[in-house]
């Protein structure tokens, strides 16, 4: 009788989960196709007294799909345009990570949050990795969800002001095709499709055997990259697959929820956002930093080191005539910084700020 129940309340949760990210897309809300769900989620959780199972693998799905996204970002042909000035990208980009994790460490120190919770939630980009492998670290995927959502929400809407009022000079040139890759091309073929399903699979079970922090992510994200950078297939998913794997990770993140959850995420919101807002002006000091010892204007410095998605400030980097190539080369390498560093740094981090 319960498993009907389950049953039905998913036939009913599934559909509305959906409509809520199709129309978060629409309306151009960030990450849509995982806060909308989630959103509708708490509400269930919230309306509800009975605690909702996820399906079995249906996180290990979201991982390994999310691990496949990531690696496809990734384009061998990015990496040339840091050539030249490998170096003050690199300490700007370990200067970023640094910051954020001294962020997670006071808000550790000064806040109820887990050193483990703090540094996830507080790590630049990946948001959705860094809530995917959340779980397996012990971390409360919440609060780390909160942390990296509302940031992005901030940053996005910081940089378009930005963008919009010309704060900052740009070089006006944006991106020589005028949009932002995607990976893969109207010419993909079924056997893209199957390389890319077959490196997922084997990914998230090499990262399990290895046992690798976060196995079934970290795995297709290696071996996705290693498969584009040899030059044997670049990894693709096919449409509509991102979204299910959103659509997924966000229901498992809302229905955790319930009212105690939510106060005490409120509780901590206030020093959330101070954090956050201060670790926004170190990246922007940074970016000028960048922008001073290399070619790139301040925009497009600002834009690669600014601590949000991937996607949303590239959307922002076209629309603002910045060089779109260079801020999708740094923010791409940041990435993958984070989602292979994040899990050691996390456990370092607990350490430090004496959480169990």
């Amino acid at each position: 009788m319960e498993g009907r129940r389950q049953h039905a309340t998913w036939m009913a949760l599934l559909p509305a989960a959906a409509c809520a990210g199709f129309l978060g897309e629409r309306l151009g809300v960030p990450a849509a196709w995982l806060v909308g769900p989630m959103l509708v989620a708490i509400a269930f959780a919230l309306a509800s007294r009975k605690r909702l199972e996820m399906p079995r693998g249906t996180r290990t799905f979201s991982q390994a799909v999310i691990g496949t996204l990531l690696a496809s970002t990734f384009r061998p042909s990015s990496l040339p345009t840091l050539a030249d000035d490998w170096l003050p990208v690199s300490l700007v980009l370990a200067g970023t990570l640094l910051a954020s994790l001294a962020s997670g460490l006071v808000l550790a120190r000064l806040t109820s949050l887990d050193g483990q919770t703090a540094s996830l939630g507080t790590l630049p980009g990946a948001a959705s990795g860094m809530l995917a492998m959340s779980p397996s670290l012990g971390a409360d995927s919440r609060l780390v969800a909160l942390m990296q959502y509302v940031r992005v929400v901030v940053v996005v809407l910081s940089a378009t002001l930005i963008a919009h009022f010309g704060l900052m000079p740009g070089d006006s040139g944006g991106s020589p095709g005028g949009g932002i890759p995607t990976g893969f091309s109207s010419r993909t073929s079924p056997a893209d499709y199957a390389l890319s399903a077959l490196a997922a699979v084997v990914g998230t079970w090499a990262g399990r055997k290895l046992r690798l922090p976060a196995g079934a992510l970290v795995g297709p994200l290696i071996l996705g990259v290693l498969a584009s950078e040899f030059g044997l297939f670049h990894p693709v998913l096919p449409p509509g697959v991102p979204q299910a794997a959103y659509v997924a990770l966000g229901l498992y993140v809302g229905i955790l929820f319930d009212r105690d959850s939510l106060e005490h995420a409120a509780h901590v919101l206030p020093a959330v956002l101070i954090s956050m807002v201060l670790l926004m002006v170190v990246c922007a000091g940074l970016g000028l930093a960048l922008s001073a010892f290399t070619p790139a204007d301040p925009f497009t410095a600002y834009l690669a080191t600014t601590p949000g998605g991937i996607d949303s400030v590239s959307i922002i980097a076209l629309g603002g005539g910045a060089d779109v190539s260079l801020v999708l080369a740094v923010q791409m390498i940041r990435v993958f910084a984070v989602v292979l560093l994040g899990p050691p740094l996390a456990r370092r981090l607990a350490k430090l700020s004496g959480s169990r």
